[in-house]
């Protein structure tokens, strides 16, 4: 009797990050315990996008999924944010939970940093 694994990629192709389809493909695969939130917070910007009259929303929304997207789309900086987040929440050290907020912050900067670089962040 054989058993059936799946592991999951080290990386993934690099999403268009204008492209919600594309957005919502990663986050299906690599992440789909988010995609309620991500339906969620999609109907709020699209709201708030007719509510004033601007895509302004929309852009924020997209911008910060793609920048979800390419972080959970990378297995070693997805399961860093992971454990950054765990620790930051569960730690009963204040220290320890500083130490953890720290080290989620530098991620996200990290992941925004790539995605602003002129080749979009694109990694192979």
């Amino acid at each position: 009797m054989s058993t059936e694994t799946t592991t999951r990629p080290l990386t993934a192709p690099q999403p268009d990050n204008t492209s919600f389809a594309a957005v919502r493909a990663v986050i299906t695969a690599f992440a789909p315990y988010r995609l309620l939130e991500l339906e969620r917070e999609r109907e709020q910007a699209f709201a708030q996008a007719l509510g004033t009259d601007s895509l302004g929303p929309v852009h924020l929304f997209l911008r910060r999924w793609g920048t979800v997207a390419d972080t959970e789309r990378e297995l070693a900086t997805a399961t860093r944010l992971h454990r950054s987040e765990y620790s930051a929440r569960s730690g009963l050290d204040p220290d320890e939970r500083r130490e953890s907020a720290l080290e989620l912050a530098a991620v996200l900067l990290t992941v925004a940093a790539e995605l602003a670089a002129p080749d979009g962040g694109r990694r192979p």
